[in-house]
Parts: structure tokens; C-alpha cells; sequence
């Protein structure tokens, strides 16, 4: 059953983007951004990804790429999404999107990947997790670490989307600790953006400058920025979205 709450669709005729959001937040995490697109007359639809925000939490699901990717067209087709459409994802919103475009690239014009989590291999992906401080660690591995959950939850920070235990630990695990995004970047058929920050975590630009992506259709852009990017640097984005767009 889709909640009605869990996407936004600003409709109209225009060329349709959809934006996928990133690990723990919502799509309220694309507030900075959309308007922009909006103003250059896009048709817009910001999807909470499954388990986060208003969106489905089954309690049976791993939150795998096929969950997240099932989750995805169901509402697609549910909105009547015209085809081709472009997708954007940010950080493991950019890794489901990235997975999503290589095995539906009928459907998309053009994929914008924004701050993916770049890691070589799973051992790659937890040592740096758990290299980022105390902090982390605890929210990570700690046995009490649902009691610190909940209490953000109750915050109700703007960007923190809703979410359970599961979907958190199950996302983190199949998607952002699988590392598999360098895998779907060199086997993507579609045109191609992938934005870094220098400023982001130095493990991804290490990570890249030792993968050397091979795919012509993939073009790489590194800006001065920090994770955050669709919401410190909107109109930079949006800049590249267009760019893109115009040269698919």
C-alpha cells in the first residue's frame, strides 16, 4: 500500500526528474534544490526510499538493491512516469540510482550520481565508517546505540527522515557497506554525471583516483564542496543537471 506522503510530485509537462535522497533522511532533503529545478520548468518527484520517511518499513525486508529498486517503480508506475526520465541520486540514494540505471537504462535520459559512497570492497567501507570517531562507532556497532536512534528521532530534525531499526541497519549493510558502486558505474549504458567533493570524505577521491573509471558514458566532475552539496550548493547542482540534460 503506498502512502501518499512518501513522494512529491510537483507535476506539470515538463521534463520529468526524479530525485532520490540518501542514507537516514527524506525527501524534505531535496527543499533547496527542487525549486530551482522547478523555476527551469521541470516536472519534479522527490521519493522517500523504503524504510526512510513516510515510506513502507517492512519488517521482512534486507533493504536490498532489489528492495529499494522494487520500491522505485512501484511508484513510478504508480505516478504514470513518462520514459525516459532522469535520475538523481545522492550519497545511497546515488548508489540505488546507480544500480537502478544500469539495469533500467531504457528509462533514463540521464543519471546524476551526487557524493556516492565510493568504497573499493566492504572492508573498505567498514573501516572507514568506523574510523570517523567515537560518534560513529557508537551509532554503528554500540549495543545501546537504538536508545541515541530514538532520542534523534524525536528531535524531528528537518532532513532526518523516519525510520526503523532494520531499515537503517539492513541499508547500511546491502547497499552503502556492499560497496558495490564502482561495479554499476563502469557497467552503466546511459549518460552519466558523477559529483564529488573534495571537501566529502578523503577515502572517495583516493578510492577513485585508484579505480580509474574506464566508461565513456560516465563523465566525472570534482567541486569544492563537502557531502552536502544538493543543500549547501544548490544552484551548482542544478547547474549540472541542466548542463547534462541539455547534452543527453
Amino acid at each position: 500500500m503506498i502512502n501518499r506522503d512518501s513522494f512529491r510530485d510537483s507535476g506539470g509537462s515538463g521534463q520529468i526528474i526524479v530525485l532520490l535522497h540518501g542514507f537516514l533522511a527524506s525527501s524534505r532533503y531535496w527543499s533547496r534544490l527542487q525549486p530551482l529545478l522547478l523555476r527551469d520548468g521541470y516536472r519534479v518527484v522527490t521519493i522517500d526510499l523504503l524504510g526512510f520517511g513516510y515510506a513502507p518499513k517492512p519488517r521482512t525486508a534486507d533493504y536490498t538493491y532489489e528492495d529499494h529498486s522494487n520500491h522505485l517503480e512501484i511508484i513510478l508506475k504508480d505516478l504514470h512516469i513518462t520514459r525516459p526520465f532522469i535520475l538523481v541520486g545522492h550519497s545511497m540514494g546515488a548508489s540505488i540510482a546507480a544500480r537502478y540505471g544500469r539495469l533500467h537504462s531504457d528509462d533514463i535520459k540521464a543519471l546524476i550520481l551526487i557524493h556516492p559512497p565510493l568504497y573499493k570492497d566492504p572492508q573498505n567501507a567498514r573501516a572507514t565508517l568506523r574510523s570517523t570517531g567515537k560518534l560513529y562507532r557508537f551509532l554503528l556497532d554500540s549495543p545501546n546505540r537504538n536508545l541515541v536512534w530514538f532520542a534523534l528521532k524525536n528531535l524531528n530534525l528537518s532532513i532526518l527522515g523516519k525510520h526503523t531499526h532494520r531499515a537503517r541497519e539492513m541499508s547500511l549493510i546491502n547497499i552503502i557497506e556492499a560497496a558495490e558502486i564502482f561495479q554499476d558505474i563502469e557497467n552503466i549504458k546511459v549518460r552519466t554525471l558523477l559529483i564529488v567533493g573534495s571537501n566529502d570524505r578523503k577515502e572517495y577521491t583516493e578510492n577513485l583516483r585508484e579505480h580509474s573509471v574506464n566508461n565513456k558514458m560516465v563523465t566525472i566532475a570534482i567541486e569544492k564542496t563537502s557531502h552536502h552539496s544538493p543543500r549547501t550548493h544548490p544552484l551548482l547542482v542544478k547547474n549540472h543537471i541542466v548542463s547534462l540534460d541539455n547534452h543527453s
